[in-house]
């Protein structure tokens, strides 16, 4: 085993199973060890995956010209800037800079005490950890991590915390028997982080996900792992060698933002935001003068990740 299945497998022997949420916060977040902080670059073509902020510079041109939009709003406020939520590589830093950029991920640096202006999270909220709840009859279990020899295995749960209890309640009561539901209390917990810091100003969410009412489609959950741009299964595998990730609850993320003093401006397909970025004579200006590459990266992201990927803007205002 290696040193990081050793620390998880001593956890489970020594208090015995743990939230599947526990298991993904290790295999992902471990300091040194886990998947995001063992110094591997995760991205591109040598890493397991690709997010959009690979697809520059059209990726970073949609994001600078939403974040103009956004400082014109705030009437040119000196103190506007860009914090930008689990930064990765921080590849929006050279579309971003005249705003004063701020890149934060885990591991690297700390968050800033207050911040005014633009938060991004781009494909953050799909990679925090989330609780496994399998709906039998009209109750509830938690699938967690136990132990057989010296494999991961999925096992059922006692008793369950009631914050799980009601977020299953509220989100997938409609979910038929034997459905498998993620919840991420995480997620839910970094929304009311983010209003704490943020003054005044919008959050800016990219990621994949749905609405709680489309939970039926994902009767077996929509947990997955990567590893070398190939989907796997079995997401207990091998800790610390690959991502895992789940769909984002875009209602839970709404009904925590409203809870937190956020008030929605909007959500919508990838695609319909994109779109509205730049009028029409602008656009056909930048498409018209485009190379090759900057025109198959557009159609990428608006036709590729468009309908896929959903964006949710949300506002801010001091004193909320």
């Amino acid at each position: 085993m290696t040193e990081l299945e050793c620390n998880i497998a001593n956890e489970i022997r020594n208090g015995g199973s743990i939230p599947f949420a526990r298991f993904m916060e290790l295999a992902l977040y471990e300091p040194k060890l886990g998947y995001y902080r063992n110094g591997r670059d995760p991205f591109g073509v040598p890493g397991d995956f690709y997010t959009a902020e690979q697809l520059q510079p059209v990726f970073g041109e949609m994001v600078a010209a939403y974040t103009a939009r956004c400082a014109e709003d705030a009437g040119g406020a000196s103190d506007f800037s860009v914090l930008e939520i689990g930064a990765g590589r921080a590849e929006l830093e050279p579309f971003l800079r005249r705003w004063r950029y701020v890149p934060f991920d885990f591991g690297r640096g700390a968050l800033p005490k207050s911040v005014t202006g633009l938060v991004i999270a781009n494909e953050f909220f799909d990679a925090l950890p989330v609780h496994l709840l399998r709906k039998e009859r009209n109750d509830w279990l938690e699938l967690c991590v136990g132990l057989k020899g010296n494999e991961f295995v999925f096992v059922q749960s006692g008793e369950i915390p009631a914050e799980l209890i009601e977020y299953a309640r509220r989100y997938a009561r409609d979910v038929e028997e034997g459905s498998i539901v993620e919840a991420s209390l995480a997620a839910l917990e970094w929304i009311a982080c983010i209003s704490r810091i943020l003054d005044r100003g919008r959050l800016l969410v990219i990621d994949y996900g749905y609405e709680a009412k489309e939970l039926r489609r994902f009767g077996q959950g929509s947990l997955i792992g990567y590893r070398r741009h190939q989907a796997k299964d079995d997401v207990l595998a091998a800790p610390g060698t690959k991502d895992i990730t789940a769909h984002v609850n875009f209602t839970a993320l709404r009904d925590a933002a409203r809870r937190s003093g956020f008030l929605e401006r909007k959500t919508c397909a990838f695609a319909e935001w994109a779109r509205s970025l730049w009028d029409e004579e602008e656009f056909r200006l930048r498409w018209e003068t485009a190379n090759r590459r900057w025109r198959l990266q557009w159609k990428q992201l608006v036709f590729g990740l468009g309908e896929t990927f959903r964006v949710m803007e949300l506002k801010k205002q001091a004193g909320k």
